[in-house]
């Protein structure tokens, strides 16, 4: 029986040692696999992976790895403050005097009112940064309204030309005083910054010709534009007052009460208002 007993405990230390020398060995602590030159390593702490060559460690630390303290801070008061986007202060309307006939002139960045009309004319001016840049919606909504009437009776009306910014007209002024003259030009565009395009309140209809007078559509603009606010600005004999050749396409947004008016006067704007349309250079 002691002969046995000794014999297997011998056995045993050899199994042993020949596991250990093929590299086979298990503990409660650590779990190694060796299979076909892959090595696969796993702990709490780090996993390494290796695949033809390129090596890739991720450890928990990494993945679980807390945003810094910069990324989580919040604005201060004072930076979102800044953030803001200030609001243009407006100039309070300063009153300038009043026309032959009248009415108030007032004057707000720049720009000229006379009985709370914009004026943009040969005598008063628009700054070059003066730029609503389209039609304003008062003049675009009154156009829409006489456009859908005009086609239910059979008329089309089209907006040929409408806002135009200061360095449009400076370019178109520039193009046709090199074509006809200065002297030529003067008669039928404006200067820039005194054109009433600029302020988004003024349409060029349809085909912008001398003939437009006599079309359908022509007439009927000239006899119903009022009713929508608009009035026809450079009329036909009134170049010396207006400062511009007689443009029947050309129309100007000024409301309902101030274009029946002046249509009902037989007046151009400048007479109405009692003012001056001139050069002064």
């Amino acid at each position: 029986m002691r002969i046995k007993l000794l014999l297997t405990a011998v056995l045993s230390v050899m199994l042993v040692t020949v596991f250990a020398g093929c590299g086979f060995f298990v503990t409660g602590e650590d779990l190694t696999t060796e299979y076909t030159g892959e090595v696969v390593t796993d702990s709490a702490e780090e996993t390494t992976t290796e695949y033809q060559g390129e090596v890739v460690y991720e450890t928990e630390a990494e993945e679980n790895e807390e945003p810094s303290e910069e990324e989580n801070e919040e604005p201060s008061e004072e930076e979102n403050q800044e953030e803001v986007t200030e609001k243009k202060e407006v100039t309070p309307a300063i009153t300038s005097g009043y026309t032959a006939n009248g009415f108030e002139v007032t004057v707000a960045d720049g720009i000229t009112y006379v009985g709370g009309i914009l004026i943009a004319n040969k005598s008063y001016s628009l700054p070059a940064d003066y730029a609503p840049g389209d039609l304003l919606p008062e003049c675009q909504d009154a156009f829409n309204r006489m456009q859908a009437t005009a086609y239910d009776e059979g008329y089309v009306l089209y907006n040929s030309s409408g806002y135009r910014s200061y360095e449009l007209q400076e370019s178109l002024y520039t193009r046709y005083c090199n074509n006809d003259g200065k002297e030529a030009a003067d008669r039928y565009s404006a200067r820039p910054g005194h054109s009433e395009h600029q302020t988004g309140l003024a349409i060029d209809l349809n085909e912008i010709s001398s003939s437009f007078a006599n079309t359908a559509e022509g007439k009927w603009v000239a006899a119903h534009c009022h009713e929508y606010g608009f009035i026809l600005r450079y009329p036909e004999g009134k170049e010396g007052i207006t400062g511009y050749m007689y443009e029947p396409w050309h129309i100007r947004y000024v409301g309902v009460d101030t274009a029946t008016a002046v249509y009902n006067s037989g007046l151009c704007l400048e007479e109405y208002l009692g003012i001056t349309s001139e050069y002064q250079y």
